[in-house]
């Protein structure tokens, strides 16, 4: 978290807060949903699992060590939990102990706003050696000869003397649930994985809506792109850094002496100015077509783009990257003003913005560059660093502020009215509703 990644966005029902609230107040379904009781599930049973760590002790089940008979009990209550409903206590030792977050202050990152962040702990149970060397080895010592020259007999004999050697792979995602607004972001775009945590969560009494990113127009990832480079600005700044790079070298190119337009036309093969205010840069990594009957072309140099966007009059933008920026004047301590772009976020634009199968919309290849200047700012004038929840709950905050910029920004795009619905919205599945149209 707090750098570029790929964030899932689930609906929250903001009435759920409550009976969430209660189930992390909860200590016995909360031992049951936790990374411990996960952790031992994962061991004794050599299968997979989940668990969670309160947002400001990412490893807090290391902190209580469990006896084997513990580990067993916590272990079994849990997955009859999960399978059953289960209404058995636990002993007090495993209650008492300082391995899970029994509270719903352990997991609120704001002290008066309903947002909550926790670590979604995947326990998998994969192969913790090189397989294929083992069964080398035993083959040169049993048969003296390369496991690929063996008879199937053979390869069956080394196979049942080869040990499995298997142990449990642990990654963990951040989760940021905010009641307020009624979303979820997961920084994750393993499907079995945001489908255990919509599991998980569910469990704890939070109500998920599946919802995607939906605009009423047709292939509208491809029409964003498109629009927004046939209103680009500094069109011919940007030819004329196309036509330096297909005759010099990247050393031998004069800077231009405008820092402003040399960070746009080296960064960026559009730059287009909304009526709001927001600018939004087109960069690589993009695909381009040259004509229908063409397969699109990668490329991620921003003055090769450039060349093939003017090739011919029916070259389009499949996929690009995009940097959404506000523009400010600040006065320098000279007494100069100039103009700072400040970006407010950046990421991937393509078909694979939406996760229907689990109803997830995505943020793919996300970042916020000016967040972390901006914490850094803040240290430097208060002389205070943030708490951890500060941390966590200033992130939150620009992300949500950084996906409404993105939704307007692109009914700016498409020209939609207010009262046409779009964004990131509910997905209509059954009763004779319609699912989102596709990019």
């Amino acid at each position: 978290m707090f750098g570029r990644g790929n964030w899932a966005i689930l609906g929250l029902v903001k009435e759920s807060f409550d009976a969430f609230s209660n189930s992390l107040a909860d200590p016995i379904r909360m031992a049951f949903a936790s990374q411990l009781a996960a952790g031992a599930v994962a061991r004794l049973h050599g299968g997979d699992s989940i668990g969670i760590n309160p947002y400001n002790a990412p490893r807090l089940d290391e902190e209580q060590e469990l006896t084997p008979d513990h580990e067993t009990e916590l272990a079994r209550h849990a997955v009859a939990d999960q399978e059953e409903g289960s209404a058995n206590t636990l002993p007090e030792e495993i209650l008492a102990g300082p391995g899970f977050g029994r509270s719903a202050e352990a997991f609120q990152i704001h002290p008066e706003l309903p947002w909550f962040g926790l670590w979604a702990v995947a326990n998998e149970w994969k192969n913790a050696s090189d397989l294929p060397s083992i069964k080398e080895q035993s083959s040169y010592v049993l048969l003296e000869r390369p496991y690929k020259f063996l008879q199937p007999t053979d390869k069956r004999t080394v196979d049942d003397k080869t040990v499995d050697a298997t142990a449990v792979c642990r990654t963990q995602v951040p989760i940021l649930l905010d009641f307020q607004l009624g979303r979820i972001y997961i920084e994750s775009t393993n499907k079995k994985q945001i489908h255990a945590i919509i599991v998980s969560l569910s469990r704890l009494g939070a109500e998920i809506v599946p919802v995607a990113w939906n605009y009423p127009v047709a292939s509208w990832t491809e029409a964003i792109l498109n629009r927004l480079y046939e209103n680009t600005r500094f069109r011919e700044e940007f030819d004329k850094r196309a036509d330096e790079a297909r005759r010099f070298q990247e050393s031998e190119i004069e800077k231009l002496e405008d820092r402003e337009m040399e960070t746009i036309v080296s960064k960026f093969f559009s730059m287009t100015e909304l009526a709001s205010g927001i600018w939004v840069g087109i960069s690589g990594p993009a695909r381009i077509r040259l004509h229908e009957a063409a397969p699109p072309v990668g490329v991620r140099n921003p003055a090769m783009a450039t060349t093939l966007l003017g090739i011919t009059s029916g070259t389009r933008i499949i996929t690009g990257s995009l940097t959404i920026q506000e523009c400010v004047t600040v006065t320098t301590k000279s007494g100069n003003e100039r103009n700072i772009r400040r970006d407010l976020a950046r990421f991937d634009l393509n078909d694979r913005i939406n996760l229907s199968e689990i109803g997830a919309a995505m943020l793919r290849g996300f970042d916020m560059a000016s967040h972390k200047k901006d914490v850094f700012r803040e240290i430097r004038e208060t002389r205070q660093v943030p708490s951890i929840s500060q941390f966590w709950g200033k992130w939150l905050h620009q992300l949500s502020n950084a996906v409404r910029t993105i939704e307007e920004s692109f009914r700016e795009v498409l020209e939609l009215d207010a009262s046409q619905p779009a964004g990131i919205i509910p997905m209509q599945i059954g009763g004779g509703g319609e699912e989102p149209s596709k990019p």
